[in-house]
């Protein structure tokens, strides 16, 4: 398990880190967009469009990572008055209620990227193909599938020795 964490560690640091270039990266266009215009008095060509690709890499990319780090919203005031072993059944219940949805939409993603991709649908301005960020999405959504199941691992291990709070 301690093997199979640290892979799925490495690679959602590094899609934080995609997500973190990627915030500079929107900040830079829509500053260079509001000089331009401050300047001109027209804006950059396609500069919407840009953002919101950009803004689906940054969410997508960081998805994982936040699970990994557990930086989701819970009620933690409330689960960690209970023994560890109650703990882990709460933990378990919420990644499998968790990994459930998000394979859901897993699929979703892999099927409307994939119709994107064979219509060929494009961006309306810069003509910029639609498929390639669905696909980014769909392997986040895939990377987040494996940390769930991660902690699921990790809250039926604890489940099964009775010790400690691993999940």
């Amino acid at each position: 398990m301690n093997a199979f964490e640290k892979v799925v560690q490495f690679i959602t640091e590094k899609m934080a880190l995609v997500s973190m270039v990627a915030v500079v990266g929107c900040v830079a266009l829509v500053m260079t967009d509001v000089i331009k215009y401050n300047l001109t008095h027209e804006p950059l060509p396609g500069t919407h469009e840009l953002v919101e690709l950009i803004a689906s890499v940054i969410l997508s990319t960081s998805i994982a990572y936040v699970t990994f780090v557990k930086g989701h919203v819970s009620v933690d005031i409330l689960v960690d008055r209970f023994r560890p072993r109650t703990q882990a059944f709460f933990d378990l219940v919420n990644s499998i209620i968790s990994l459930a949805f998000t394979a859901w939409l897993t699929v979703g993603m892999f099927v409307m990227a994939m119709r994107n991709h064979s219509y060929g649908w494009v961006t309306g301005v810069l003509q910029i193909p639609r498929a390639p960020f669905m696909f980014l999405i769909g392997a986040s959504l895939v990377l987040t599938c494996l940390v769930l199941v991660m902690y699921a691992i990790k809250a039926v291990i604890v489940l099964r020795k009775g010790v400690g709070h691993g999940a």
